[in-house]
């Protein structure tokens, strides 16, 4: 049995909060947690830097989903994956984090 890494979480990003791609689209609310190596001050403080460009790569990135997409549990890992390589490629320069948490994932359909 491989043992799973401990890391530390970045948790400050608070709730995020935008509309899906459909024609009808649903809203979204997500709080996530940003996992990183144990004791890595330098991604911790990278993390913090440019929090306002990760919320804004998430926004982004939610709101080109659908409702299914987000809604279907068998998807999550998928999605954090989308995500954590997303926040590696996209956003941070000399970090890297290590893996995605939902502390929230809310998709309200309009009825």
């Amino acid at each position: 049995v491989t043992q799973r890494e401990i890391l530390d979480w970045y948790t400050s990003l608070g709730a995020i909060r935008t509309k899906t791609s459909d024609d009808i689209s649903a809203s979204v609310i997500v709080d996530i947690a940003l996992g990183y190596k144990k004791d890595d001050k330098a991604t911790s403080t990278e993390i913090t830097q440019r929090s306002v460009e990760i919320k804004d790569f998430l926004r982004r990135y939610f709101s080109g989903k659908t409702a299914a997409e987000l809604k279907n549990v068998d998807n999550e890992d998928k999605l954090k994956m989308e995500i954590r390589n997303g926040i590696n490629d996209k956003v941070l320069s000399g970090s890297k984090i290590r893996d995605v948490s939902f502390d929230q994932k809310d998709v309200i359909e309009q009825n």
